[in-house]
């Protein structure tokens, strides 16, 4: 048995990743790092540059409103269990320098166990 099958049993759905969806980079202003989304149960997002990036879940994202990514590696996630529906918004960032880039990772329900899509 493999892990999808797993979920699937578990929780009566089928999931799938995605990577980078809408930008590898984060710039000085504002930038949308993933669309609302109500069928994502989790996100993470690695900082690959060297340069600081900040994110929130609106557009007031700053050095003085948001979560830290530190340069070369620092991240941040949300999971559906510990964040509830938060983890399904927008997320925004912005960064120190322009063309700082950024790893994004998001699980999707693909779809419900004998649902047809």
């Amino acid at each position: 048995m493999n892990v999808a099958e797993l979920i699937e049993q578990q929780f009566g759905i089928f999931t799938r990743a995605q990577s980078n969806i809408l930008v590898r980079e984060c710039m000085i202003a504002v930038t949308k790092i993933m669309p609302n989304n109500p069928n994502r149960l989790a996100w993470t997002v690695v900082n690959l540059s060297a340069n600081v990036v900040y994110l929130a879940l609106d557009h007031g994202v700053g050095a003085d409103h948001g979560i830290l990514l530190t340069a070369n590696g620092g991240s941040a996630g949300m999971v559906y269990t510990e964040d509830f529906e938060a983890t399904c918004w927008e997320v925004y960032g912005v960064a120190g320098a322009d063309n700082s880039d950024i790893f994004c990772l998001e699980v999707l329900i693909q779809k419900a166990v004998g649902e047809v899509l």
